[in-house]
């Protein structure tokens, strides 16, 4: 959940520099914008690095004249059903809901229900399988105009055929996840196997921007998604990458949908995702070849 915490939040800040060039009468009503919710998180399936706990957070928008730092719902209901069964997620601490008894399968769709305010705020989406490594493994790239020298961690995988797969790529170094904000990545970290489908994949590269160093540990992940998810998260990277792009300078950011709708007030949808995803990944430390 961390990755989209992250992403998510460069895209506030671009909300937020972009506002800051608005005209001086905006800013009464910018400071008295009603906090909308914003959702953070979704079900992972991981059966390499089974995921123990599932966690959604909750927390709201700040007012534009606000010194408070994404502030954190604690007194919502969160609960996700796949049609048959049902599961409470507890607050834990700041705005982090979790299960420890939901096993995520293949081919569920699960439906969050959020209850918060007086009003309900719902979003569904269905679990797709990840296709496996045929191989993992990394290269060492000499320096070019557009990368660093370096190791890059590698993989060859097949895609499944005759059925639409989209696939979000993770990449972590030393255990940390690494992500660089660039409209580019909504072509690399997120795509569609329209061009490739039923064919296998050599050489993928998760991020060609990130190199590795010998003695480094490095693990990438293939998440399968949704259409819908795919969806959002280009946009996300798009705009995310633009700020401070140069060429298109600092665009106002458009609304990007997600899939929570209010059930009570359709005016008032909540921010951010509720996603769910099949992971495949691999581990390998760098040595020198």
């Amino acid at each position: 959940m961390k990755n989209i915490s992250i992403i998510l939040y460069a895209f506030l800040i671009l909300i937020t520099f972009t506002s800051c060039e608005t005209d001086v009468t905006n800013d009464i009503t910018l400071a008295d914008t009603t906090p909308k919710l914003v959702i953070d998180g979704g079900l992972e399936r991981n059966t390499i690095t089974p995921v123990t706990t599932q966690r959604i957070r909750l927390t709201t928008t700040a007012n534009f004249l606000s010194n408070t730092d994404e502030p954190f719902v604690d007194n919502a209901q969160v609960i996700i059903t796949d049609g048959t069964n049902s599961w409470e997620f507890t607050h834990n601490n700041n705005g982090y809901y979790e299960n420890t008894d939901i096993l995520p399968e293949i081919g569920n769709t699960y439906t969050i229900n959020i209850v918060w305010n007086g009003e309900t705020y719902q979003g569904s989406d269905t679990l797709s399988e990840a296709p496996k490594f045929d191989d993992f493994y990394f290269e060492f790239e000499e320096e070019t105009i557009v990368s660093d020298e370096g190791y890059f961690v590698k993989f060859d995988t097949t895609d499944p055929a005759n059925v639409a797969n989209y696939y979000y790529y993770r990449l972590f170094k030393n255990g940390e996840f690494t992500i660089v904000p660039d409209a580019g990545n909504s072509e690399v970290l997120v795509v569609s196997d329209e061009f490739f489908d039923g064919q296998q994949r050599i050489g993928v590269n998760p991020n060609d921007e990130i190199a590795f160093e010998v003695g480094e540990l490095a693990t990438a992940q293939q998440l399968s998604i949704s259409e819908s998810y795919f969806d959002y998260l280009k946009e996300l990277f798009i705009q995310t990458g633009n700020l401070g792009n140069p060429i298109v300078g600092n665009p106002p950011p458009a609304s990007i949908r997600g899939n929570l709708i209010n059930l009570d007030n359709n005016t008032n949808r909540a921010l951010g995702y509720f996603y769910t995803v099949d992971i495949e990944e691999d581990t390998i430390t760098i040595t020198e070849n």
